[in-house]
């Protein structure tokens, strides 16, 4: 057996393991600049098979309040999901390093979410959105951030392990964006991520956010897709670049 035939039914297999159907359950960090969207056209440029990607996004909630929101519990009733990723309110995770009463709610709303998730979709991989601090001008700007952490690396301690601990209980995986951010401002020339807001992502930061996720779901190390949206093509390597970093 040559080869090449050895390639194409090693590239077939691979393609027919591909996820069907994605769905992401977030609120405005998975919301602006439409990461879904994004996600899907890193897919498709990196040649895979085409999923169906569904999103519910309303504004600021927390785990807690998606159990209640129509929107985010009618889709993951509609079940047949390969991949559901969960995200909680950005701030939710580092406040609960502190706040017993915020601890306890996160984890048990991720545990309940993940089990309605595995009620309707049995063989559905569950991912849980780790998200990113806020920029260091939010320090001085706002009164509420030391609720957050002393400073943006202390908040992304925390972001890391509580999303950690709900993924590990929940038999989940963590998808690291905070961290790939955490390695652009800790560059020489960090590109600005966070919107003036402080909070939200700049395209760039969304499609950051998507090679990340693209890897993790299709085990790929160092996304390289041709398609890079709104994002230039010098900042698109280098987003490319440390979306290898935390992927490796």
């Amino acid at each position: 057996m040559s080869w090449l035939v050895v390639f194409l039914m090693l590239a077939s297999a691979a393609l027919a393991e591909d996820p069907q159907r994605i769905l992401f359950i977030g609120n405005s960090y998975t919301g602006v600049n439409k990461l879904p969207d994004v996600f899907l056209e890193v897919v498709k440029s990196a040649g895979r098979k085409e999923p169906v990607v569904k999103s519910s996004t309303p504004g600021g909630r927390t785990l807690k309040q998606q159990l209640g929101i129509v929107g985010s519990t009618k889709l993951i009733e509609e079940g047949g999901w390969d991949v559901v990723v969960l995200q909680g309110q950005s701030q939710e995770p580092a406040v609960a390093e502190t706040d017993e009463a915020v601890r306890k709610e996160f984890l048990e709303s991720a545990a309940e979410l993940c089990r309605r998730v595995r009620a309707k979709s049995p063989k559905a991989k569950i991912y849980f959105y780790e998200t990113w601090a806020r920029h260091p001008d939010y320090w001085t700007e706002s009164k509420k951030a030391s609720a957050m952490g002393k400073d943006p690396k202390e908040m992304q301690g925390r972001l890391r392990k509580w999303y950690g601990v709900a993924a590990k209980e929940n038999g989940a995986t963590l998808v690291p964006c905070g961290e790939a951010w955490e390695i652009n401002y800790a560059a020489p020339m960090p590109v600005r991520l966070h919107q003036k807001d402080n909070s939200h992502p700049e395209p760039v930061g969304t499609y950051l956010n998507a090679l990340i996720f693209f890897g993790k779901i299709y085990g790929v190390k160092a996304p390289a897709p041709q398609w890079t949206g709104k994002v230039d093509e010098a900042q698109a390597k280098l987003m490319q670049g440390y979306a290898a970093k935390v992927l490796k």
